[in-house]
């Protein structure tokens, strides 16, 4: 995986710091808009920047920046570097990468008593063709540099993502449920079409002050939908309804249900 190398830049370093006051974690899933929300929040100057700590690969080379080898002194070294004035310190994570941090009661002891955002997407379906477009180029983030790979449909592939991000989200709402963690849940489409708005929701969920004039009306990073993604979304569910075992079930269901209400109306007419 090439690294999103702006992330380790000095010029979003705020100054140094060992209080931290409140927690923010953003609970995701590939592709949910994590990106799009955590640029928004880092603009409002109030919100650290929630960026990906936990990825694995950026965990080894945040380990090689700051000369620190076990995971609670990483985590101190990054919040001391990436806490904002107020004393807020932000991060994503991926429900796959809660086990590197050893587990969700490690997550807990790490960052106690923290905000939860659970961030969902309506569209599924969208969400797994995305995930699967960014395993083949391996550009998650607009500006991040690609294997240099052409995409290729593929109907498997596109289905176990689907899969993965059903499995994820439940997976993360039974976390919060099960250990009672203080969490709001956004979706997608309103950070999309309303950036400001849900800002202001996190930052009221929070109790976090806000400079009105520094929260983002617009987008800051770049939409990576494409025409691929329609053309692709057009395919899965041909193929599904037309080739899956689950598809052919479906259609069998449907065509017993019609046949079962028109002997119904011909059993109605007779009488």
């Amino acid at each position: 995986m090439n690294l999103y190398e702006d992330q380790f830049s000095e010029d979003f370093n705020f100054p140094k710091t060992e209080k931290v006051k409140k927690v923010l974690i953003i609970a995701s899933t590939g592709r949910s808009g994590s990106h799009m929300l955590g640029h928004a929040l880092q603009a409002t100057g109030s919100f650290g920047f929630p960026l990906e700590y936990g990825n694995p690969s950026n965990l080894a080379e945040w380990k090689k920046r700051l000369g620190v080898d076990g995971l609670p002194e990483l985590v101190s070294a990054i919040q001391a570097i990436r806490t904002s004035p107020n004393g807020v310190f932000s991060i994503k994570i991926h429900y796959p990468h809660i086990d590197n941090f050893g587990g969700i009661d490690v997550i807990k002891k790490l960052f106690p008593e923290s905000y939860f955002v659970f961030l969902t997407r309506k569209d599924l379906l969208n969400q797994a063709i995305s995930l699967s477009i960014a395993k083949q180029t391996g550009v998650w983030i607009s500006g991040q540099k690609g294997k240099g790979k052409n995409t290729r449909y593929n109907f498997k592939d596109i289905d176990e993502c689907f899969k993965e991000t059903l499995i994820n989200n439940a997976s993360w709402k039974y976390a919060l449920e099960a250990n009672n963690l203080n969490y709001i849940e956004i979706s997608f489409d309103d950070v999309k079409n309303n950036i400001h708005g849900s800002v202001e929701k996190i930052a009221s969920f929070m109790g976090v002050s806000l400079d009105d004039k520094l929260i983002p009306i617009n987008q800051i990073t770049k939409s990576q939908s494409k025409k691929i993604n329609k053309e692709w979304r057009d395919r899965y569910l041909f193929d599904f309804n037309s080739k899956s075992e689950f598809g052919k079930n479906i259609n069998l269901i449907r065509s017993i249900k019609a046949k079962v209400k028109r002997k119904i109306r011909l059993f109605s007419a007779s009488r």
